[in-house]
């Protein structure tokens, strides 16, 4: 909670136990996790996450989770690695995931500049139907926000149009 407070994350706990309440059925929280200890990978339940480490990447048993309901799905989209991919004991997360989106017969989009690089990483690029380099401008798009870009058209369509 410190940490949550400290990165300025605080009011998001409102707002996500309250999608939690309403969408909970829907939404697939992880049920491991892993860290690298002296290079080797180790995974724990999330229940039973030992105080002294830093989750780098989901565990095993969620990163099946996850491909599995990536490969009976009709759309996914994604937005950013599931962990620290770029690491040979932290990459298992995102690695299932993307090569589960190049599986998946489901329309596939992936946003962001960190999405891309696993994309190319795991050779999926020809495997994803749509590719965004906007991550967040996605998400944002995607919830209805206005677009910063579209708001500052609008302005200066008002102001010298």
């Amino acid at each position: 909670m410190d940490f949550i407070r400290r990165s300025g994350y605080e009011s998001y706990i409102e707002k996500s136990a309250e999608l939690l309440r309403r969408f909970g059925e829907k939404i697939l929280l992880p049920a491991d996790l892993a860290w690298v200890e002296d290079g080797v990978r180790k995974e724990c339940a999330v229940g039973a996450v030992p105080p002294h480490i830093g989750a780098v990447d989901i565990g095993s048993v969620t990163a099946k989770r996850y491909a599995k309901v990536i490969e009976s799905s009709h759309t996914v989209f994604v937005n950013g690695p599931m962990g620290v991919f770029e690491q040979t004991p932290s990459e298992l997360g995102t690695q299932t995931i993307w090569e589960a989106l190049g599986r998946t017969k489901a329309y596939t989009v992936i946003g962001g500049g960190d999405s891309i690089t696993a994309t190319t990483k795991y050779r999926q690029t020809e495997n994803i139907s749509y590719i965004c380099t906007g991550g967040g401008a996605l998400i944002r798009f995607l919830t209805g926000e206005e677009l910063p870009v579209v708001k500052a058209l609008r302005f200066a369509a008002k102001k010298f149009g």
